[in-house]
């Protein structure tokens, strides 16, 4: 079912995948809680334990479709101190710490380049493994930020529109998980390159602008060359 090189990558990914979920709703429940809403935190969703935020389903799926899901992190707009602005800044949360992850992790990457180089085994596979990192969680952040009902991007955009607009389209939000798959598949079976603009672009464009064309090259290559010994 798995060769080698799926195995490797699953190997570098898990880890990352886990803890970029965790740090994503235990943002989401932590910026609730400090702006009033503790319904999150009385779950115990304010931390990094993945067994706390993991969906069976969302990870099985990844495995079968490579696409997934974490638990959602409930939260009661009635008990923010001002729910419209505050629902915005605790649906930014998530996708905001994937990015200043993927950030640290990336200027980490160059650290690594310009100190240690590529010549030993240690360095490619500390580049391989961060850049890996770098990639789920800058594309994670993108990714929510379409805005597609559950993502986060659907409730920032309510947020940011006109009242009047904003109670037309909420009606949408109970369908939206619905319309988000079947955009997946369709994108995957038709071959439609749907979401290399929607996420490949920006995420390009982010990695590029911090690692360097240099950077980025010889650590991709590191990485394609560790996924196929």
């Amino acid at each position: 079912m798995f060769d080698q090189s799926d195995i490797l990558f699953y190997l570098l990914f898990i880890p990352h995948m886990l803890f970029a979920l965790s740090i994503h709703e235990a943002s989401h429940a932590g910026s609730a809680f400090m702006l009033g809403d503790d319904t999150a935190a009385l779950q115990g969703r304010v931390t990094l334990n993945p067994l706390r935020h993991i969906d069976p389903m969302g990870l099985i799926a990844f495995f079968i479709i490579h696409f997934g899901w974490a638990k959602p992190v409930p939260v009661n707009p009635l008990r923010l101190k001002n729910p419209r602005r505050d629902e915005v800044l605790v649906s930014f949360a998530g996708p905001g710490s994937n990015l200043v992850m993927g950030v640290l992790l990336l200027v980490t990457i160059r650290l690594i380049w310009e100190g240690m180089g590529t010549g030993s085994e240690t360095a490619r596979t500390a580049l391989a493994f961060m850049f890996v990192g770098a990639q789920l969680n800058v594309g994670l952040c993108f990714f929510n930020l379409i805005p597609i009902p559950p993502l986060d991007g659907s409730h920032i955009l309510l947020g940011l529109l006109p009242r009047s607009w904003a109670i037309k389209l909420e009606p949408l939000m109970g369908r939206g998980f619905i319309i988000l798959i079947v955009l997946v598949i369709v994108a995957s079976f038709l071959r439609i390159p749907i979401f290399s603009y929607l996420i490949g672009v920006p995420m390009s464009l982010v990695m590029w602008g911090i690692l360097g064309g240099e950077v980025y090259g010889d650590t991709y290559r590191i990485l394609q060359g560790f996924l196929l010994i």
